[in-house]
């Protein structure tokens, strides 16, 4: 069995991805490539440390760091005898993708429910506008029904994880 890359070139890799991702996903760079770093060492870094790991400059990454915090996805950790902040990335892979959910159906799918329902209710019942509305009205279906898979995903709790993984598999065709 080949050995894979050296740890160093690991996390370098794997900081690059998450910033690239984090692009793709509309967030700050930084932001990805900050928790990509604390969550793949499981270390806990100052501000200073992130900051020349990654080559920015403090106040990026104190305003990505604060994102993060407000996220849920980092914590700060202070550490006895010590006047220096420390962060450290939430490990666990549920709460992280529960924190993430809510955060973005919070600042997204939120928003996006408000104007539909405002936009059905600005073509009203004008039949001229019959199309308009119909398509609206697709949107806004479909859009209810990914909220509401949200709002579940969101009260589940990491034990129901099996329970998900077995209805998952039951509704997914044989490979």
């Amino acid at each position: 069995m080949a050995a894979g890359p050296p740890p160093e070139e690991l996390v370098r890799q794997f900081v690059e991805h998450w910033g690239v991702m984090a692009r793709s996903w509309g967030i700050n760079a930084t932001m990805g490539e900050l928790f990509a770093l604390l969550y793949v060492t499981g270390d806990d870094w100052t501000a200073d440390d992130l900051r020349e790991r990654l080559r920015v400059s403090r106040g990026n990454v104190s305003m990505n760091l604060r994102e993060l915090i407000n996220w849920g996805v980092v914590h700060k950790v202070h550490r006895q005898g010590e006047r220096r902040e420390y962060y450290r990335a939430e490990v666990d892979v549920w709460t992280l993708f529960r924190r993430i959910l809510r955060e973005r159906k919070r600042r997204e799918l939120d928003p996006t429910l408000v104007v539909l329902e405002r936009s059905v209710a600005i073509v009203g019942d004008d039949p001229s506008q019959a199309a308009m509305r119909a398509r609206i009205l697709k949107l806004q279906e479909f859009f209810g029904l990914i909220n509401t898979l949200a709002r579940r995903l969101l009260d589940l709790e990491p034990e129901d994880m099996e329970d998900l993984r077995i209805l998952l598999d039951a509704l997914s065709p044989p490979r």
